[in-house]
């Protein structure tokens, strides 16, 4: 499967599109230059002939390619600074600018394609939604400076863990989404177990976390709303802990494996 970075917005696929052109025109342009740098250096050479002057179309020729080689410098310059604008803009576009992961608008597109292709080969497919336990008090008490720096704390121990497949977003405030593809609930019970289990040793944190399987045919609504119950299911239970619905009520929470 190739890698949910390489899946993104439709703003990464017509900006790869762009650079793909722009790549193609670069190697013309590169070829173009080598040419007129071996015209320059044949024109500009002294003839051995005695008293040898540059004739005046030799001399429009040579002024024509050096103007040409400016030009083509300037224009890779601008190119570059394009590509880094459009590199920035694509990052603002699909990431949230404090952690990292990925944005709300971005995360549906993600789950949609990977919602189809768990229908389509029949692969399970785990969504867990993730809620930091008392962040509230921690704004209320030191301030929103520190919530920042925990949000982006958390955020940075998820990246160390995902694999490239997997998909983590910030859903709003302290509410984080990670995709689990290839993932049933077991193993998703027990990737969170060992997050939780990082957050509250490097973080002296916890968070609350609910977990479903995808099933066939539901749409994204119903698939994210399962998972929110078991996320609210364990802030029932007393946080700090996760949470699975199962059963096709909705009504049997895991509470072990």
């Amino acid at each position: 499967m190739s890698q949910i970075k390489q899946r993104l917005s439709k703003i990464r696929r017509d900006t790869k599109k762009l650079f793909e052109l722009e790549s193609a025109l670069h190697t013309s342009v590169s070829a173009l230059n080598v040419i007129a740098i071996l015209a320059v250096c044949f024109l500009a050479l002294p003839s051995n002939k005695a008293g040898f002057k540059m004739s005046g179309w030799q001399m429009t020729i040579l002024l024509a390619l050096g103007t040409f080689l400016i030009v083509n410098f300037i224009q890779h310059r601008i190119l570059r600074g394009i590509r880094k604008k459009c590199e920035q803009l694509e990052e603002q576009s699909t990431h949230d600018s404090l952690t990292g992961a990925f944005n709300r608008e971005t995360f549906d597109d993600i789950l949609d394609e990977e919602m189809s292709r768990a229908k389509r080969y029949r692969v399970a497919l785990s969504l867990c939604v993730i809620d930091l336990d008392n962040f509230k008090s921690v704004n209320d008490n030191y301030g929103h400076p520190q919530g920042d720096k925990l949000l982006k704390s958390f955020a940075d121990r998820v990246h160390k863990v995902i694999r490239t497949t997997d998909c983590f977003a910030r859903y709003g405030g302290d509410e984080f989404c990670i995709l689990l593809s290839h993932t049933n609930l077991v193993q998703a019970e027990k990737f969170l177990n060992r997050l939780l289990l990082e957050v509250q040793e490097w973080l002296n944190s916890s968070f609350s976390a609910g977990v479903t399987m995808y099933r066939p045919a539901e749409d994204k609504v119903s698939f994210i709303t399962r998972a929110d119950l078991a996320l609210y299911q364990a802030k029932r239970e007393g946080k700090n802990r996760i949470r699975c619905l199962i059963e096709e009520d909705d009504h049997q929470v895991v509470v072990e494996f």
